[in-house]
């Protein structure tokens, strides 16, 4: 097999490039410095974290996002917060998170952002409909008029500016109407039901929700990150766990890369044989990834393929 491999102990993904890893390690950086990310985590399993004897613990998988599809998964042994302190240190721009306190301080006031998400927000309401079905309706309806408006500008095809024009004109209002009836209606339920919870979480996140409407490259919602990690919650039900650190280091590697190249409109496994070809005599390591890869090899292959199937037609 060419290229410069190390071995990885595991079922899955057992043979990694090194050259990929090391430009890997360059594509997470620039997704970093692309000033705005989508980011989340969740839970998987370590089989033997610490050898043959040891017992199962908790690990997490993490992405970090960028607009143009650029997928950065990384994996940790616990969620303590120091690990994204440590990725997103320096980092400055946007960052669309779910409340996680572990990114509380990675914002830095005048240079880091956090987006809050409505979609989040909004399933609070919806699971306080079975105890205050007519306020959390109220509420959620509410909710739906600000989704109605980022559909309308998809339709339409608004670029970045004319969305944020559109939000200061239609969403704004909206947003002050349901902060002032969401005021209205905590001193009307009871302090710790579901509904006065879900009002709770909307007061103190108020600044990070309505924050989608001051750039028109945020998002309302952080539901690109969310549809990152499905695969892995997916994953549970055929791989079921990781059998040690090394293991997830291995699977987040390869999730990067391959969720990557799909997102640039790359077959995966097309893009990955040929990057094993090249790799040992390709010094700039970027030109392998999967977006610059599609512009400067992606039509060699295709030329390949083409006069394979010229020679077997004759």
């Amino acid at each position: 097999m060419p290229g410069t491999f190390f071995q990885v102990r595991g079922t899955a993904g057992q043979y990694v490039s090194g050259g990929t890893c090391l430009a890997l390690c360059s594509r997470c950086a620039n997704v970093r410095a692309s000033g705005l990310i989508f980011t989340d985590d969740t839970p998987v399993t370590i089989a033997q974290p610490g050898g043959r004897d040891s017992s199962s613990k908790q690990g997490h998988v993490w992405i970090d996002l960028d607009r143009q599809g650029n997928h950065c998964y990384e994996f940790t042994d616990s969620r303590e917060a120091k690990a994204p302190r440590e990725w997103l240190k320096g980092f400055k721009g946007f960052i669309h998170a779910d409340a996680f306190p572990g990114y509380d301080d990675v914002f830095v006031a005048d240079e880091t952002f956090e987006v809050a998400c409505w979609a989040h927000s909004r399933r609070k309401f919806l699971e306080a409909e079975s105890s205050d079905p007519e306020y959390s309706k109220e509420i959620v309806d509410r909710i739906r008029e600000l989704y109605e408006i980022e559909e309308h500008a998809r339709a339409k095809k608004l670029s970045d500016d004319q969305l944020k024009e559109l939000r200061q004109e239609r969403a704004l209002p909206i947003l002050q109407r349901i902060r002032a009836r969401l005021a209205e209606l905590e001193t009307k339920v009871l302090p710790k039901c579901p509904l006065a919870q879900a009002i709770g979480y909307a007061f103190r996140q108020w600044t990070a929700l309505t924050r989608y409407t001051t750039d028109g490259r945020l998002e309302i919602e952080n539901n690109a990150a969310e549809r990152a990690l499905r695969g892995v919650a997916v994953g549970w039900k055929n791989w079921l766990f990781d059998m040690t650190e090394n293991g997830g280091q291995t699977g987040v590697t390869l999730m990067s890369l391959l969720r990557t190249a799909l997102a640039a409109g790359v077959d995966p496994q097309a893009w990955l044989r040929d990057v094993f070809v090249r790799i040992d005599h390709e010094r700039d390591f970027e030109k392998l990834l999967p977006a610059a890869w599609k512009e400067h090899f992606a039509g060699d292959l295709d030329a390949k393929r083409q006069d394979f199937v010229r020679r077997l037609a004759n």
